[in-house]
């Protein structure tokens, strides 16, 4: 049983009024976030980029692409990336907010050279329980891949694979990072997740996107719009 499912079981009242003041705090942070930057394109969110097959032959039942364009070259911008995790540099995202819902998250905006190793069967834990997902490929400065999938439990010590209190099978998603070329030594920075889990239903995809969407899409905004700040050397403060 993990912790989510404990706490839901034993304190069932404060689970939700946890995560309805929680919801309302990460509705909030989006809107402050979201206009720092243009989402993307029709054209970018049906694009192929790597990681996209990593769910296998299962149809992925939920995808969100994040874009952002950031004014510096891709070697500006990758060591954000290859140090990231909740071990190592955090994830440049709302630290307060991680450290409120129970994950010890401390973002460092540092480039730290013992952290640069990125590399296939790595895992990244995102919680101190072990949650997270393990890399998959890696092409230096442009981008990896990650994977994290409950039918096949990650073999890296202390980690393990997260499925989420809906009565599910099974639960699978991806999460890649992507840097590509743009005008004038600029970066474009993708992210990608996709996830998928049976039994299938309207009502599970709901609380999926609720639950699960909302606070990875706020995330993962946060993430994008420090990292732009801290490639383009606008990042004053050294730790949250």
């Amino acid at each position: 049983m993990n912790g989510l499912e404990f706490f839901w079981n034993n304190h069932p009242v404060w689970f939700v009024i946890i995560c309805i003041i929680s919801l309302g705090l990460l509705l909030f942070c989006s809107l402050l976030y979201y206009g720092l930057s243009k989402p993307p394109t029709d054209k970018e969110k049906k694009k192929l980029l790597p990681g996209d097959n990593l769910l296998g032959g299962e149809p992925y039942h939920m995808r969100g692409t994040l874009a952002i364009t950031i004014n510096a070259p891709k070697e500006k911008v990758w060591p954000y990336l290859a140090q990231m995790g909740q071990r190592r540099a955090g994830f440049y995202s709302f630290g307060w907010l991680e450290r409120l819902l129970g994950f010890h998250i401390y973002n460092d905006y540092r480039i730290v050279e013992e952290w640069q190793n990125i590399e296939p069967g790595q895992f990244i834990f995102y919680h101190q329980a072990g949650i997270g997902s393990e890399v998959i490929e890696v092409k230096e400065g442009e981008y990896f891949t990650t994977l994290s999938d409950s039918r096949k439990p990650p073999k890296y010590q202390h980690a393990m694979a997260f499925v989420p209190p809906f009565k599910l099978d099974f639960f699978a998603w991806s999460w890649n990072f992507i840097l590509e070329d743009a005008d004038e030594g600029k970066t474009r920075f993708y992210t990608r997740c996709d996830a998928a889990y049976t039994p299938y239903s309207k009502f599970r995809w709901w609380l999926a996107a609720v639950f699960l969407g909302i606070p990875s899409f706020v995330m993962c905004k946060g993430m994008q719009c420090t990292i732009k700040r801290c490639a383009e050397g606008k990042m004053k403060k050294k730790y949250a």
